[in-house]
């Protein structure tokens, strides 16, 4: 497995495809910063509910703020990542040499894991930066211990991120089509965003909100120190969920014919 991951990695850093994803998470910072600059200038400043990030400090929301871009980004990027190999015949030699369907899988999903952890630590260390520069480091109204703050938000994010890159994987193996699962994938996240909302009308849906990862993510405030008590049920779900979609690619892929 350790060989798969070298040479994935290497075929990836020769690609245009990663290049253009890092460009974009290297500039997604740069574009907010600007974005706040203007509004700080024509509307009188930011507001931390509204705004999220409003200074250096705030820079660690950045993933949250830019969440649905950057599901977006990875939505097209692990379809192509992942259906390329299917059309192109590529896991056929993989899986003719003896590599087995669970470490092919497997690779794939430690690869998307990586992919996501850079993008949140490039995407908030470039915010804190660049945010700090222009407004200061500045605080998070009312938290006391940053430090205990900071890595618990940064650590919950990734996770609640990359369990939904964790469907955008199962749904590639599960459909072994570019197209296709870039369609569902984009469905599945625009879907998810929505339907939380929808149970919130209804009592017997309601205590379902909470464990779909996009909830936390569209309709929960990490502006407030009371986010912490959120956090080990944030962390459950996001790994429950990356559990399921992984079991369930897998069993999916492994019992498939592949072309």
């Amino acid at each position: 497995m350790l060989n798969l991951l070298r040479a994935d990695r290497i075929k990836l850093q020769g690609g245009r495809k990663f290049w253009s994803v890092a460009m974009i998470m290297l500039v997604l910072p740069f574009f907010q910063l600007l974005n706040s600059i203007s509004k700080d200038h024509y509307q009188g400043g930011l507001h931390l509910q509204v705004d999220q990030v409003i200074n250096g400090a705030t820079g660690v929301l950045m993933p949250l703020k830019s969440n649905l871009l950057i599901l977006l980004i990875f939505c097209a990027f692990i379809s192509f990542y992942i259906g390329e190999e299917f059309q192109s015949g590529t896991i056929r030699n993989a899986l003719s040499l003896g590599v087995s369907r669970l470490k092919y899988y497997s690779t794939k999903l430690v690869i998307a894991c990586e992919l996501t952890l850079g993008a949140v630590i490039l995407v908030t260390g470039l915010s804190m930066i660049g945010f700090g520069s222009v407004y200061g480091f500045g605080e998070v109204a009312g938290v006391d211990n940053y430090g205990q703050y900071f890595w618990l938000v940064a650590l919950t994010l990734f996770l609640l991120i990359f369990s939904v890159v964790a469907v955008y994987v199962e749904i590639s193996f599960m459909l072994q089509s570019v197209g296709v699962a870039m369609m569902w994938s984009f469905i599945f996240t625009i879907a998810m965003g929505f339907i939380p909302g929808i149970f919130q009308k209804f009592d017997g849906l309601k205590s379902l909100t909470w464990w779909f990862s996009e909830s936390y993510l569209f309709y929960t405030s990490f502006t407030t120190p009371d986010v912490l008590n959120l956090v080990p049920k944030m962390i459950t779900v996001s790994v429950v969920t990356i559990l399921i979609a992984s079991g369930i690619g897998y069993a999916v892929f492994n019992r498939s014919d592949i072309k």
